[in-house]
């Protein structure tokens, strides 16, 4: 660049400012990458575990609750039956492929019309408290 008395001509104008186009637009995509770093490492994977295995419970109760009205609707007291996910998947009553490999089971009862269900899961390591494998 020479200068002269006069300063900069345009053509060297031109230059600085496409330097700077360059550098800026450099700074914004590292920017937008290490934001974009930030917003995967917020999101641990155990939250969203926890999510989808309180979901499951949830999912597997209602379900339970279901079955036990339609299927045990004359009786007033059932003693305790245990309800696998397959055989509430079998019913059309729980959707058991939106939770990859879990497996559970409800324990429900039905004491004066009222239903009572408890579920319990299965995944992968983690097993929800009273879990029993047989």
């Amino acid at each position: 660049m020479k200068l002269n008395k006069r300063g900069w001509g345009y053509f060297q104008m031109m230059w600085m400012c496409g330097i700077l186009l360059f550098f800026f637009l450099l700074a914004i995509i590292l920017i937008v990458k290490f934001y974009n770093g930030l917003d995967l490492k917020l999101k641990s994977t155990t939250s969203v575990e926890l999510k989808t295995r309180e979901q499951m419970i949830d999912d597997l109760e209602y379900a339970a609750k279901t079955y036990m009205e339609y299927n045990y609707k004359d009786l007033r007291n059932v003693n305790s039956i245990r309800l696998t996910a397959n055989k509430l998947y079998n019913a059309g009553l729980f959707a058991k492929d939106l939770y990859g490999d879990c497996t559970g089971y409800v324990i429900a009862s039905k004491t004066n019309d009222i239903v009572e269900s408890k579920a319990y899961i299965k995944c992968g390591d983690y097993k929800s408290p009273g879990f029993d494998s047989n």
